[in-house]
């Protein structure tokens, strides 16, 4: 850090280290489109809190404050505020939000206002750029997405379809092993025990625990596009597998041993089991994928063949490697949100937060 002086000691300019940490988070909190996107998130937030106090009664849903805690703590700590590039696409998105917002307060929606918020979050992500890397932070939002509740109650008709496919599948094991059994609906009866594939035996809850890991590792060690969808599906499939094998487990040792696991401490330590061993398989994926998906350097050679780059290259390194540190990256122009979008945005913040204001007591 460098400080200049006058011939009389006054201080005239500091370098970049003399600004402190508290200098540093008025800067991130003021710098680029931070104020605007903050007006139309306080303008989601009263059906936007209704909404979640209602997901934590769901069992399968109570992962939503990580998710949102850790989508907000790597954004500020990612996000390079100088760097904003707005394109078509994040404006559209916005406009999407505007839309649904307006929409929630016409229907009185809780469930509309936070898609809004979604696609808000998303378009601000979209925008931004990390400090030192220069790719976006799409992958974020990710996180924030999976906290918005199916619609049209279609996880519980998720859960019916689990619960039929594991019983399905553990009947299917029981009977190529020999073991005697009955399948009727959702209960498997062995010789002295029935057991109801519940639930909690259905592997939704580990479903959508193993979904939020995997945003959580795409998000964290920047995957790309392709990476993190091979990932998620990978991460289903996982998670599946494990539930059945907890179910059978259930039914063998009853079988074997005549002690009940299906009940009690033993059912949830069991549970927690499966889960552990479905993250492992996962992370294990994880490193396979990077290893098969590694960036590939491209070396240009001097002279006029520079301006040359191999295509192929250029496109794996984009959409199916992992992001790299990419020292270029602050010398790309930004492309800054416009002023009189802060204008717009607070009109729109302030006439939504009257909207729900007057909404709310009917929905409470």
């Amino acid at each position: 850090m460098s400080v200049e002086q006058s011939t009389d000691g006054q201080v005239l300019s500091a370098g970049p280290d003399a600004v402190g940490p508290a200098a540093g988070l008025v800067a991130g909190l003021s710098g680029g489109a931070t104020i605007p996107m903050l007006l139309l998130v306080a303008a989601h937030l009263p059906f936007a809190c209704l909404h979640y106090v209602r997901t934590w009664n769901l069992e399968h849903y109570q992962f939503f404050p990580f998710a949102l805690g850790m989508f907000a703590w790597l954004f500020h700590t990612r996000r390079d505020a100088s760097l904003e590039r707005w394109g078509w696409f994040s404006l559209l998105l916005i406009g999407v939000d505007l839309f649904l917002l307006g929409a929630s307060i016409w229907l009185a929606s809780p469930w509309v206002a936070v898609a809004g918020l979604m696609a808000l979050l998303t378009a601000w992500s979209r925008a931004s750029r990390e400090r030192g890397y220069g790719g976006s932070l799409l992958c974020l939002s990710l996180l924030v997405i999976l906290t918005l509740r199916l619609p049209n109650d279609m996880d519980n008709q998720l859960i019916q379809w689990l619960q039929g496919r594991t019983t399905a599948l553990a009947s299917g094991i029981c009977h190529r092993i020999g073991l005697i059994h009955f399948s009727d609906g959702n209960v498997l009866t062995v010789p002295g025990k029935q057991f109801l594939i519940a639930e909690a035996c259905s592997g939704v809850k580990s479903l959508f625990t193993i979904m939020f890991i995997a945003a959580l590792v795409i998000s964290m060690k920047r995957r790309s596009m392709l990476h993190g969808l091979v990932l998620v599906v990978v991460g289903m499939g996982t998670a599946g597998l494990m539930n059945s094998a907890r179910v059978l487990s259930v039914i063998l040792v009853w079988d074997r041993y005549q002690y009940d696991l299906s009940t009690g401490w033993q059912h949830d330590a069991l549970g927690y089991v499966a889960l552990g061993v479905a993250a492992a398989l996962l992370m294990s994926a994880d490193a396979g994928l990077d290893l098969l998906s590694s960036w590939i350097p491209d070396i240009r050679r001097p002279g006029a063949m520079a301006i040359y780059a191999n295509p192929f290259i250029l496109l794996w390194n984009r959409y199916v490697s992992t992001a790299r540190q990419n020292s270029e990256a602050s010398r790309t122009p930004a492309r800054p949100l416009k002023k009189q979008a802060l204008q717009v945005f607070a009109v729109a913040a302030v006439i939504a937060l009257a909207g729900q204001a007057a909404r709310l007591p009917g929905l409470l």
